[in-house]
């Protein structure tokens, strides 16, 4: 027997005369420099919401291998996606080093039920949707909905259809019984919707809802969509997923390094999750096909388990479980190979990993691996390489974990001829994480005190560095934090380089124990990586790149030309006018695409594109994208949370909520208005019929010269002269009296330069409207001296596109850059007006802590009414990758 020890300090020696090392050191770097892997993490102020609620959060996107701020995109998408599964709301988000902040203001009437958070970038697309963000939230609505509801469901398979008895137990917030009273249902299964029915609850307000379906052909979505008339209120919409199958199981095993092989131990990791991709704690035993038993096994925690023994040659084993009926329920295990190689990795050393490879059943030596690579990486990245020349029965190998980050790392063995012959992934703990600390000025505080916080931050040897972080404080009595949920360490370090749903992420990072350190170990056994698949990088099978990098917002389309033949290299005028006031000159390519880089765009800034020949002729169309196409929405597990426990702290935070809404509605905050229907005239279009009531002079824009800019084409026309000052740039004026009077000019109601109205086209231009000074001095002061020109522009709709269809004109109207409000804090230091009740859930937010190279900041806040303790939780990361995140208890009495 042969033993081989690799050592990092080899690594330049093992690359020269071993081909097919540099061959896999060569396409991993190609992958590295053309596939960067970006990964986000959303810090939200609380996990879970009702309406009138406001969701902040705070972005960290990261690029994969080291943490570091992304340099890749600088434009984030977070989508709100509705029980359905579809998207509610679509934020487009500016990032800047890595970092960027938001909010989705919550309206009064937003439907009751389990949404989703997704982030992403539009690299991100290119890869597979499980490396976005995701994260499931709970959002109630107390404000028009003041029913709860409690179900249990029987199941019974039957000759002409499976039967379903759900009963259900309808009550208000307050606990009260809803008796006698009638509702109606619907049963949705995938896309299949059932008519209307109704029903009467009983006097303690419980109702059986019978229902026959075929059990093979439900889908994790079923669901009873409930309405329930409210007196007073609209009705009440209650969603009440079906358990169907629930007692289905799924249970994997995974063979340490990828297979079985005859006659050695094998270490199986086990894996076992419900209908809904939750995991699920089983034991049971292994048998052969004779029946003999092999061994027994039990998951440890959360579904996941290991087992191990010796597998025979030739023999086919099955696992033997009971389900929740008592029936026993049999599954394969994976086929026992003749002949392969098996790894088993030690990773309980501090220092370095001890790998074995057996090379097991290799009898003839034209099969038998000559030589073995190990390479040792992530995303990527190499941070180990190892060569023997001539492999034997077993080969040895220490891996120093010094090269490696904390976080997951792939190891995998290669043949002499570039073939994956086995592969495991390890989590590295270097204990590199920030230390945070968070120190309050006082030991306890009132209602309404200020409250000034210290933060300290530190690296993992106690030096103070510099870092960006984000704070949230919340009620602990009413927003209960959830036992070990994700946060930016769980995240960033260990589930985004993992699929599928990893359930309570922040169990691993509890505490250094030994059941923690093997249960972390099992997550490795049990998760699979994808990022790429080893088969694919050796043929150089790469990913399709159909969605671009997006450094900053950018108006794209193509130019087109009569017959919708692309016009190359088309003259592009963009123009926007509104809060951002701009102009932009750019071409397209041959192809007659364009993509014109545009600043932050609010919501009220207009924007018109104009397309040219490049003789300067306007015979042209154009076709504007509508921006990032939505990503695909697939199910995540858990594809659906059981009903949401109300807790103490859920029932305190739901009344306030309904507090809060009562005084919203006397405040004027809030404008629901229960059942009530307000109907009236459809609000006239202000822009179609111009700014002012009353004008002196309009100027009709179809009458123009479409081919002309807006000063040549109009001047001559209603006393407006076109003039040039002694630098040459053109000038509107007005003439009285045989005077040339400058007025003010105006685009959609504001004030803009002479240069961006000469530069907007006709095509575009709904109404021009003229004020002579005396009108104009009346409704605007002095800025109206020497008179008004106020173009009104064309709204975008259906008219504009038929009316400039060949005039090369369009106006976007794709994605703006969302622009995130503050969060209110209020000030008792200053006199209050009035006094209104102070019922905060979220007591402070701020997306931007930012420590010194001292590792010190502060932050300050003033306590709500309520007297109850308070949670605060601080993360955040520095520009080399550190991580970190500290919390803290106050006390208001």
């Amino acid at each position: 027997m042969f033993t081989a020890v690799f050592l990092v300090a080899f690594m330049p020696n093992v690359r020269q005369g071993n081909p097919v090392l540099e061959k896999i050191l060569a396409k991993l770097s190609f992958w590295e420099k053309n596939f960067p892997q970006e990964k986000v993490y959303l810090h939200l102020d609380k996990p879970y919401y009702a309406a009138g609620d406001d969701i902040w959060f705070k972005a960290y996107l990261v690029n994969g291998p080291d943490n570091t701020p992304s340099q890749v995109s600088n434009v984030l998408y977070v989508e709100l996606l509705n029980p359905q599964d579809s998207v509610y709301r679509r934020l487009v988000v500016d990032v800047q080093n890595g970092l960027g902040h938001g909010d989705f203001a919550l309206e009064d009437t937003i439907p009751e039920g389990q949404y989703r958070l997704r982030a992403y970038t539009s690299w991100m697309q290119n890869f597979d949707e499980n490396y976005f963000f995701h994260q499931d939230i709970q959002i109630w609505n107390p404000r028009v909905q003041d029913v709860a509801v409690a179900s249990e469901f029987e199941f019974k398979k039957q000759p002409k259809g499976d039967s379903v008895l759900a009963q259900l137990s309808l009550k208000t917030l307050q606990e009260a019984p809803l008796p006698q009273t009638l509702l109606t249902y619907v049963i949705k299964t995938g896309r299949k919707t059932t008519s209307r029915r109704k029903t009467t609850t009983d006097q303690n307000g419980q109702v059986v809802i019978p229902f026959l379906a075929s059990f093979s052909e439900m889908s994790p979505k079923t669901q009873i969509l409930v309405t329930v008339p409210q007196k007073g209120k609209v009705a009440a919409q209650l969603t009440i997923p079906v358990p169907i199958n629930q007692d289905k199981l799924d249970l994997a095993f995974l063979p340490e390094g990828g297979q079985m092989v005859a006659d050695m131990w094998s270490v199986l990791g086990v894996k076992a999750v419900d209908f809904y991709g939750l995991g699920k704690n089983v034991q049971g035993e292994i048998y052969d096909q004779t029946g003999a038993k092999v061994t027994d096994f039990t998951t440890t925690r959360l579904g996941i388990g290991r087992l191990g023994f010796v597998p025979k040659k030739g023999r086919q084993y099955q696992a033997r479980v009971k389900n929740a009926t008592g029936a026993e329920v049999s599954y394969p295990l994976p086929a026992v190979q003749d002949r392969g190689v098996v790894m088993a990795v030690d990773n309980s050393k501090e220092e370095a990993m001890k790998v074995k490879l057996y090379l097991v059943g290799f009898r003839d030596g034209s099969t038998r691996p000559k030589a073995v690579t190990i390479i040792g990486q992530n995303a990527g990245r190499v941070y180990f390489t190892g060569h023997v020349a001539n492999a034997k029965d077993l080969v040895l190998v220490d891996v120093p974990k010094s090269n490696f980050p904390t976080g997951v790392a792939q190891l995998t063995a290669f043949s002499n001829t570039g073939e994956p012959l086995a592969e495991r992934l390890v989590f590295i703990n270097r204990q590199q994480h920030l230390q945070l600390s968070l120190t309050p000025d006082k030991a306890s505080y009132k209602p309404r005190q200020k409250v000034t916080m210290q933060v300290q931050t530190r690296d993992a040897q106690g030096n103070p560095v510099a870092g960006n972080f984000s704070v949230a404080v919340t009620d602990a009595q009413k927003v209960e934090q959830e036992q070990h949920s994700a946060s930016i360490l769980t995240h960033l370090l260990l589930t985004s380089d993992l699929r599928g749903n990893i359930e309570q992420p922040g169990y691993y990072f509890s505490a250094p124990t030994p059941e923690v350190t093997l249960a972390l170990d099992n997550l490795m056994l049990t998760q699979g990586w994808r990022r790429f698949v080893w088969r694919d990088l050796w043929q150089d099978k790469f990913p399709v790149l159909s969605a671009p990098v997006e450094r900053g917002m950018a108006i794209t389309g193509t130019a087109l030309r009569f017959n919708k033949k692309p016009e190359p290299f088309a003259q592009l005028s963009v123009f926007g006018v509104g809060p951002e006031n701009f102009f932009r000159i750019d071409s397209a390519d041959a192809q007659g695409r364009f993509a014109v880089p545009v600043a932050k765009l609010s919501d009220s800034t207009q924007v018109i594109v104009q397309a040219r020949t490049k003789k300067g002729g306007s015979g042209l169309l154009v076709d504007l994208d509508k921006g990032l196409p939505l990503a695909p929405v697939t199910l995540q597990a858990p594809v659906l949370l059981p009903d949401a426990l109300r807790t103490q702290q859920v029932q305190k935070f739901l009344k306030t909520n309904q507090e809060q809404f009562r005084l919203d509605q006397l405040t004027g905050k809030s404008i629901l208005l229960n059942s009530v229907l307000i109907k009236g005239q459809k609000e006239k279009d202000q822009r179609r019929s111009g700014i002012h009531t009353y004008s002196d002079a309009t100027v009709d824009p179809t009458v123009l010269n479409q081919d002309l800019n807006f000063f040549s084409a109009v001047s001559g026309r209603q006393r407006i002269r076109l003039t040039y000052d002694e630098w040459g740039s053109a000038q509107l004026q007005l003439s009285f009296g045989g005077n040339l009077l400058t007025p003010t000019l105006l685009i959609n109601g504001m004030q803009v330069d002479p240069f961006t109205l000469q530069q907007i086209p006709v095509p575009a231009i709904e109404k021009i409207e003229i004020l002579h000074p005396e009108s104009a001095a009346l409704v605007y002061g002095p800025k109206g001296t020497n008179g008004i020109v106020a173009v009104t522009l064309k709204p975008g709709g259906k008219g504009f596109a038929s009316d400039t269809k060949f005039k090369g004109v369009a106006v976007y109207k794709g994605p703006r850059m969302h622009v995130a409000r503050e969060f209110y804090s209020p000030n008792y230091e200053q006199p209050q007006k009035e006094e209104i009740a102070d019922l905060r859930t979220t007591i402070f937010w701020s997306p931007s802590v930012q420590t010194d190279v001292e590792g010190k900041a502060e932050f300050s806040f003033y306590t709500a009414d309520a007297r109850t303790n308070y949670h605060v939780l601080l993360q955040g990361m520095t520009a080399t990758g550190q991580l970190g995140l500290g919390t803290a208890r106050q006390q208001v009495q």
